[in-house]
């Protein structure tokens, strides 16, 4: 419901902009930067331009973030890295609708452009909005709302932007994304694991500003130069209070995790007393991990994201195993068979053992889970091999 009523509200203004080519000294340009909302696509918060003209008789919103759920193949493209985001364009109070109705706080400030760059500025978005112009091929951390929004701001300044350089936090990428996921720790370990080594790349101040609070931050504290430097944002002004309240999605996964590693303890002793393993759920094992190692393989090598690879998880989510699942059964007792168990046991050593030389940050539910695959094939090799 809550996509339909946003596509509405972007969709339903239907002024010719190509009419309006010259702003009155009266409009205003603003910043609107819109609070984290409960939804996977929105939990990151999101970035706006608007730009009033009394004058001229229009209040307009212009998004770079939206994007068609009837989009063909919509997943795929997705999951490929392929999905085209478009600029849309819509009325203002019809934007602030529907944070309205998802309780979603904004923000607004003023860019100080002078008259020549508003129409500068003006100009450019309404080039960008055009047909031709108006898809992008999204990319997360380096092409999105905010960077988009960031980049049309800088090239139409008639000075440089020069940055506060004080007091700026560190950051990775992953350390960024963890700050708007802490409520949500099945989504924040689920992208840990398909997010790769350059999720861990030192984010510069120049990069944070990929992320909506951080571009708010950074140009807050800007400067266009000039004989006389003046600040690139007006001070913020709240347009809707609202704050997402803090919910947690549940129990912790490392917690069920490390449940699971104990029962299959438990499960071990009963299959070493009864001297037979239980197949069924061994495959089930082999299959969960291969389909989490399919997805990090297509990720990695056949898709266009920027950052999903150099992923270490690949070493306990084999990609491999999916088809293992489904071999005949005579195949379970073989002796490659078993060579095959002894290199998954030590694959899933490895981020145990190593974890401190491994240049990626793993989720703390990787260390049950490696735990659980080593009990499982372990008791499983025992079985198979005992005289």
């Amino acid at each position: 419901m809550r996509h339909i009523i946003y596509l509405l509200c972007l969709l339903s203004f239907s002024f010719n902009l190509t009419a309006q080519t010259k702003l009155s000294e009266q409009a205003k340009i603003t910043l609107l930067t819109c609070s984290p909302g409960h939804e996977l696509h929105t939990l990151y918060g999101h970035t706006a331009i608007r730009i009033n003209d009394p004058v001229a008789g229009f209040d307009l919103v212009f998004n770079y973030g939206t994007f068609d759920f009837e989009t063909s193949y919509f997943y795929l493209k997705f999951a490929n890295g392929n999905l085209k985001y478009k600029l849309a364009y819509g009325q203002f109070s019809r934007f602030l609708l529907s944070y309205q109705y998802e309780k979603r706080g904004v923000w607004e400030q003023t860019i100080n452009f002078s008259q020549a760059e508003k129409q500068k500025f003006f100009d450019a978005i309404l080039l960008n909005a055009k047909p031709e112009n108006k898809f992008y091929r999204y990319d997360f951390f380096f092409d999105n709302c905010a960077t988009r929004v960031r980049d049309i701001i800088i090239d139409n300044t008639d000075g440089e932007v020069v940055y506060d350089t004080k007091d700026v936090e560190s950051f990775t990428y992953r350390d960024i994304i963890h700050q708007y996921e802490a409520n949500y720790p099945w989504i924040s370990d689920g992208l840990d694991v398909i997010l790769g080594m350059k999720t861990d790349d030192d984010a510069n101040q120049f990069n944070q500003m990929f992320m909506p609070d951080y571009l708010m931050q950074h140009l807050s504290s800007a400067k266009i130069s000039g004989e006389e430097p003046r600040p690139l944002l007006g001070e913020p002004k709240v347009i809707l209070p609202f704050n997402a309240e803090a919910t947690s999605s549940g129990i912790n996964p490392s917690l069920v995790f490390w449940l699971l590693f104990a029962l299959s303890l438990l499960l071990a002793y009963y299959e070493i007393k009864r001297n037979r393993p239980v197949v069924l759920l061994n495959r089930f094992i082999l299959l969960a991990t291969g389909i989490v190692g399919g997805l990090i393989f297509f990720l990695w090598f056949l898709s266009r994201h920027s950052v999903t690879g150099d992923n270490f998880n690949i070493l306990w989510a084999f990609p491999f195993n999916l088809f293992v699942a489904f071999f005949a059964g005579w195949f379970f007792k073989s002796k490659p068979f078993k060579f095959f168990l002894l290199f998954l046991m030590v694959c899933a050593l490895i981020p145990l053992v190593f974890a401190w030389a491994i240049p990626q940050y793993l989720p703390a539910m990787v260390y049950p889970i490696c735990l659980l695959i080593v009990s499982r094939y372990a008791s499983w090799y025992y079985l198979l091999t005992r005289p």
